[in-house]
C-alpha cells in the first residue's frame, strides 16, 4: 500500500485560478511558488496512527483555536469513525474537522494545502476545468451523484479511479470527498486575488472546501468551484490531504 502515501513534488509555475462562474472568479493567472502535496487522500488506515500516536492528546500538534474546540467538545476520533460504511481502512478518513485535519497535518510533517495550491495540483499547467481535461464527468473519472442524486452511499477507496488523475498524478480532487484547505473563506476572494493575496488570511468563520463529493452533482466537481464550512463541522462529505513545504507568504 506504500503507493497510498506518495508525495508529488508540484513545481513552481504560473497557475489559472478561479473561472467563468459565480463565486468563482473573475480568472487570474498568478505564480505558485512549488510544494509537495500527498497523491490520495488521508485514508482511515493512515489516520489510526495518528490516533494510536496520541494525536488527540498533543497540544503542539493543534492549532490554539482548534485545541479550545477539541477540550470543550470532549473528541477523540472522528464523527464516522465507528460507522461501517465509511470506516474500511482504504476509505477516506471523514468525520474530521479542519481543527482535526490541520493536527494530523502537522503530525505527519506537512500542513493542509492552500486553495491556490490545492487548485494547481488538480489543474495542471493549462488551467483545466477538471483534474482529467475538458470531458464531462463520468463514473469512470469521478465517484459523484449525478443530478445531485446519490447512486452509491458512501466513499469509495483513496486510490480507486486513476482515469481521473490530474496532470500531476493526484488522485480523487473531483469527488469523492470534498478537502478542507487552509485559507479563510470569502465569497470575494476570487475578485481580490493577486500575488500579494495568494492565500485568503482574512479571518471569517469559514474554512475553504475543494474538490466535491459523493454526495454532489457535476458542478461541484470543477477545479475552481468553492465551498466552505464552519472549522468545526464533522460530516461525512469532506476529509483532506496533506501538503508539504513552506506556507507561502
Amino acid at each position: 500500500m506504500a503507493a497510498l502515501h506518495t508525495r508529488i513534488e508540484i513545481p513552481a509555475g504560473s497557475t489559472r485560478l478561479g473561472g467563468p462562474h459565480p463565486g468563482e472568479g473573475p480568472a487570474v493567472e498568478l505564480h505558485v511558488p512549488g510544494f509537495a502535496i500527498d497523491r490520495c487522500m488521508v485514508s482511515n488506515r493512515d489516520y489510526a496512527r495518528f490516533i494510536a500516536d496520541g494525536g488527540y492528546r498533543r497540544p503542539e500538534l493543534w492549532l490554539p483555536e482548534g485545541f479550545e474546540w477539541l477540550a470543550a467538545e470532549g473528541i477523540e476520533r472522528p464523527s464516522y469513525w465507528e460507522n461501517d460504511r465509511f470506516n474500511a481502512p482504504d476509505q477516506p478518513v471523514t468525520g474530521a474537522s479542519f481543527y482535526e485535519a490541520a493536527a494530523y497535518a502537522a503530525w505527519a510533517g506537512g500542513r493542509l494545502p492552500t486553495e491556490a495550491e490545492w487548485e494547481r495540483a488538480a489543474r495542471g499547467d493549462d488551467g483545466r476545468t477538471y483534474p482529467w481535461g475538458e470531458d464531462e464527468p463520468d463514473a469512470e473519472r469521478a465517484h459523484f451523484a449525478p443530478g445531485f442524486v446519490v447512486e452509491h452511499f458512501g466513499t469509495i477507496p483513496v486510490d480507486a479511479l486513476p482515469l481521473g488523475d490530474s496532470p500531476w498524478g493526484c488522485r480523487q480532487m473531483a469527488g469523492n470527498l470534498f478537502e478542507w484547505c487552509i485559507d479563510f473563506f470569502h465569497l470575494d476572494t476570487p475578485g481580490r486575488r493577486s500575488q500579494e493575496t495568494l492565500v485568503e488570511r482574512r479571518p471569517s468563520g469559514r474554512r475553504m472546501l475543494k474538490g466535491g463529493g459523493w454526495t454532489t452533482g457535476e458542478s461541484r466537481l470543477r477545479a475552481a468551484a468553492r465551498w466552505s464550512y464552519l472549522p468545526g463541522f464533522r460530516d461525512n462529505v469532506h476529509g483532506f490531504r496533506v501538503a508539504y513545504g513552506p506556507e507561502p507568504a
